[in-house]
């Protein structure tokens, strides 16, 4: 079945409700991530305990967590590293 979303103000969102809890608000943060999902999300934090502790791994020890291969770990520390340009 298909359905139409008409969006009415600026702010839009993939999730179907804001995060409430810290758990949640990390969830939402990594999952947000390119080609991270919810699963994987989870395991990013079970693995590393927090989102800076992901943010300043390197890609082999991105690569040591289930669901994450050579490309996303490459990704995610590009990323990571890459300046923000206005």
């Amino acid at each position: 079945m298909l359905t139409w979303v008409y969006i009415t103000s600026r702010d839009f969102s993939y999730h179907d409700r804001k995060p409430i809890s810290v758990r949640e608000q990390q969830e939402f943060i990594v999952s947000a991530l390119p080609s991270i999902g919810i699963t994987n999300a989870k395991n990013l934090l079970s693995s590393f305990g927090s989102v800076r502790s992901i943010v300043n791994a390197n890609q082999n020890d991105l690569l040591q967590v289930e669901g994450i291969g050579e490309k996303t770990a490459d990704r995610l520390v590009s990323l990571f590293k890459e300046e923000y340009k206005k």
